[in-house]
């Protein structure tokens, strides 16, 4: 079921935490908004979450997908609410989620795919604002010593860090998944 003193942090395309489904799992930080950072964690009125990339580049404090793309589909399979009457019920329908944005609409793969240009950023924030369980849905292929020190970092703040082994059917490894100290879950 979970419990809503373990903040997952959907690290991903955003989360619309407006969604019926969603609204009443997510994540409150006491930042009110005001223009002040009150809390003093380098983030002004945070209230909900973060947003790396806004649309353009430009990050703000709306952490809400730009498009659906995966990070709501993400929160939801985490924590959508139960005993609604609406929607689906997440495997830990009591969890609190913690939307963090980490795309920009404007930068996508030649597919349409949603890129992930702010994902150490965003592990860096979940784990600094409370996160237990940090989701990293996405993925390539190339290692990279700062995103091992990003995973190291949540880690030795004890988070459990959570990421896709990919979609692809390959037998390559994929990273975030591949990385030390990662529990990897595939499809």
């Amino acid at each position: 079921k979970g419990n809503s003193n373990i903040i997952v942090a959907i690290v991903d395309s955003g989360v619309d935490w407006t969604h019926e489904d969603l609204a009443a799992n997510i994540w409150q930080n006491d930042d009110p908004i005001n223009g002040v950072d009150d809390d003093k964690n380098g983030f002004v009125d945070d209230i909900r979450g973060w947003d790396f990339g806004g649309l353009d580049g430009t990050p703000d404090n709306n952490p809400i997908e730009d498009a659906f793309d995966h990070g709501t589909h993400v929160a939801g399979i985490a924590a959508a609410t139960s005993n609604n009457g609406i929607g689906i019920a997440g495997i830990g329908y009591n969890l609190t989620i913690m939307p963090v944005k980490v795309s920009r609409n404007d930068l996508r793969s030649i597919r349409g795919d949603i890129l992930i240009p702010y994902g150490y950023e965003g592990i860096i924030y979940a784990a600094d604002n409370g996160a237990k369980i940090i989701n990293c849905s996405w993925g390539g292929f190339g290692y990279s010593n700062a995103e091992q020190e990003a995973i190291d970092y949540a880690v030795s703040k004890g988070c459990v860090m959570v990421c896709a082994a990919g979609n692809e059917g390959l037998n390559q490894v994929i990273y975030p998944a591949a990385y030390d100290g990662v529990l990897s879950v595939g499809n």
